[in-house]
C-alpha cells in the first residue's frame, strides 16, 4: 500500500469504489434476517484470523474446514434472500411509476373492503423476500387492481381467509398463511387476522395492511406493532412513505389519539 501522501487519483477511485460496494452490500442485507448471519460470519472470521496469528494449528484447521462447508450451507439456506438481492440489483428504476399506481389501487381496494366490512390481509414485500410465505398459499402473477383484490377477499371466496402478498406492482400469491404474533399479551385479544399481520411484521420488514370485519377500519402493521385507524388519505400517505422511503420504524399514532382498542378484534374462528 503506497504512503498516504503518494495516493494517486486511481488509488482514491479504487478506495471509493470498494467503499461503495461494501455500503451497497450492507444495504441489501440490512433489515433482513441475513444481517444477523453476516454478523455471525464476521465473528467467525475474526476468531479464525486470531487463531492463525496465534499459530493455533488445530483450531485454524477446524475453522477452515467448517468455513468451507458453511459457505455452501449458507447459499442453500439463504437462496430466497440471495435471489431477492440480485433481483433488486437488476430491477429497473422505471418500475417505481408502476409501483405508485399499484399503491393507489391497494389503498382504494382496502378502502372499499373496509367500507363493506370485508376482512382483508395484504403484505407488501420490501427488502425481506416473502417467498417462503407465498409458498403456503396459491401462487399468482397478476397485476394489482381494485376489482381483482375485491374478488380475492369477497365473502365465501376460496382465498378469503388467507393473506395476499404483493411484490412491486403484482400480486404474487393469495390464501397465504402468516405466522401469528407471539402471545406476549399485548395483542392477545385481537383476532387471527390482526395477529397474523403483526406476526409477519415481526419476522420481516413487510408492510402489512388489515381491513377489519367488525369496525370497517384500516390499519398498518410494521415492525411487530399495529398502527392506528387510518382514513384513505392517511393510508396513501403512509404507503408512499413506507414503501418508497422504507423506514424501519412502525407507523406512528396521530397526535392526541388514544392507543387502538382491541374491541374490534376478529374472533379466531372468523379470521
Amino acid at each position: 500500500m503506497p504512503p498516504l501522501g503518494s495516493l494517486s487519483a486511481r488509488d482514491v477511485l479504487d478506495i471509493g469504489l470498494v467503499t461503495f460496494l461494501v455500503y451497497q452490500g450492507y444495504m441489501l442485507v440490512a433489515g433482513t434476517r441475513a444481517v444477523n448471519v453476516v454478523r455471525g460470519i464476521l465473528v467467525f472470521a475474526g476468531v479464525w484470523v486470531a487463531a492463525q496469528l496465534l499459530s493455533l494449528t488445530t483450531l485454524s484447521y477446524l475453522l477452515g474446514r467448517a468455513g468451507t462447508v458453511g459457505l455452501f450451507a449458507l447459499i442453500v439456506l439463504f437462496q430466497p434472500e440471495l435471489r431477492g438481492a440480485l433481483e433488486r440489483v437488476g430491477r429497473p428504476r422505471g418500475r417505481e411509476a408502476s409501483g405508485g399506481a399499484a399503491l393507489q389501487d391497494l389503498a382504494r381496494a382496502l378502502e372499499r373492503l373496509a367500507e363493506r366490512k370485508t376482512g382483508a390481509l395484504i403484505a407488501i414485500e420490501r427488502r425481506t423476500p416473502l417467498g417462503e410465505y407465498a409458498d403456503t398459499g396459491v401462487r399468482l402473477d397478476a397485476v394489482v387492481s381494485v376489482p381483482f383484490l375485491e374478488a380475492l377477499f369477497a365473502r365465501n371466496a376460496p382465498l378469503h381467509d388467507g393473506g395476499v402478498i404483493v411484490q412491486g406492482p403484482r400480486v404474487v400469491a393469495a390464501g397465504c398463511l402468516f405466522p401469528l404474533q407471539a402471545g406476549d399479551g399485548t395483542y392477545r385479544r385481537y383476532g387471527t387476522r390482526h395477529r397474523a399481520a403483526i406476526g409477519l411484521s415481526e419476522l420481516t420488514d413487510a408492510v402489512v395492511l388489515i381491513a377489519s370485519e367488525e369496525r370497517g377500519s384500516m390499519r398498518i402493521a410494521l415492525g411487530g406493532r399495529l398502527g392506528p385507524d387510518l382514513n384513505g388519505n392517511e393510508l396513501r400517505e403512509q404507503l408512499r412513505t413506507l414503501v418508497y422511503d422504507q423506514p424501519d420504524s412502525p407507523p406512528t399514532r396521530r397526535k392526541g389519539e388514544a392507543p387502538p382498542e382491541p374491541d374490534d378484534a376478529l374472533p379466531p374462528e372468523r379470521a
